[in-house]
């Protein structure tokens, strides 16, 4: 069915103010899940939306807790979330990033005690929005077995590159070839997987979403290499925040909660000029493109452009939410 973003935004407070969220937190709270989902980021906005509200309501998100700065130390700054909403709060600490990397040219927040961030490139994209590189990356509950093992011991620990420019160019990839969102959206769209996304219970590859849903056998991102990026960026979050690791919230906590994060802006304008910026960055993407194709029908994918398009669609032609899955928010 269609939905416009008003529609989504309004059923979205709807659900937060029958809560005892604060109106105003409500507001900004249902605003950035509307705006996920008008990106085309279903898989983390509206799919994701009756998750959120199940968190919220076994106390593991606190809806009235406010961050609070633990260490600054020049560039870096190290944040106590108190277990605040995920998504406001990153939002709250990218910002506080570019404004460290204003003073000093780069900045760097690292989060301790945070929620699941819903779309992490939300972050990287506002980044890139003011004029700066953002990178910023999670840690979370163990969903994905290591290379060589069967048991889930690492996280998915999204990880988010974005460049200022026009369009924006962003790589926004969780460290499993999958999220587990986008195997939801994939099932229940009735679809294969493109190319394996985990094993099966036999220990085979498989492309069936439902299959690597249940057994959580799911495939690190370039098999060894993904999944030793995940356990080195769950390393360097843990440090930097003085925060839980996966192994801790895995298995100190009743569910996903209280992950650590870190958020980096560095500013561009100073080490290089726009128009010299926007040349080299222009000669990249030629360069790229004009690679032959293997598909004719196909064209060759630069990360991050196709959400410019994507959204412009859903403004324009109401955004597309699965029967079921607005079924379960008017319900909630």
């Amino acid at each position: 069915m269609k939905v416009t973003f008003e529609q989504l935004k309004k059923e979205f407070e709807r659900v937060l103010l029958a809560r005892g969220v604060a109106a105003e937190t409500a507001s900004d709270c249902a605003q950035m899940f509307a705006q996920t989902t008008e990106s085309g980021v279903y898989s983390h906005g509206v799919n994701r939306f009756p998750r959120f509200i199940q968190q919220l309501e076994a106390g593991d998100i606190i809806p009235d807790a406010q961050p609070t700065c633990v260490t600054r130390l020049g560039a870096i700054e190290q944040w106590d979330a108190h277990r605040s909403i995920g998504n406001l709060t990153a939002k709250k600490m990218m910002d506080r990033a570019i404004s460290l990397a204003s003073d000093h040219g780069i900045g760097l927040v690292a989060l301790r005690n945070a929620n699941h961030w819903m779309r992490g490139g939300s972050y990287g994209w506002q980044a890139a929005e003011q004029g700066y590189i953002g990178i910023c990356w999670t840690n979370s509950i163990a969903v994905m077995p290591p290379w060589g093992a069967k048991e889930c011991r690492i996280g998915t620990n999204p990880l988010i590159v974005a460049i200022p420019g026009k369009p924006i160019t962003m790589v926004d990839m969780s460290m499993s070839m999958f999220s587990y969102g986008m195997l939801e959206v994939n099932r229940l769209a009735g679809r294969q997987l493109p190319v394996d996304g985990g094993f099966d219970d036999e220990g085979n590859l498989t492309r069936e979403p439902g299959i690597v849903e249940k057994n959580r056998r799911i495939l690190p991102m370039g098999y060894w290499k993904g999944s030793g990026l995940s356990i080195v960026l769950d390393m360097i979050a843990t440090l930097l925040s003085n925060g839980a690791s996966v192994a801790e919230v895995t298995e100190d906590n009743s569910d996903e909660y209280g992950i650590s994060q870190v958020f980096i802006a560095i500013e561009v304008d100073k080490l290089i000029d726009g128009p010299t910026r926007d040349a080299k960055l222009q000669r990249i993407v030629d360069y790229v493109v004009s690679a032959e194709r293997a598909n004719p029908d196909e064209a060759v994918r630069l990360p991050g452009h196709e959400f410019t398009r994507l959204l412009a669609e859903n403004r324009q032609n109401g955004i597309t939410i699965d029967d079921s899955v607005w079924a379960r928010i008017q319900a909630l």
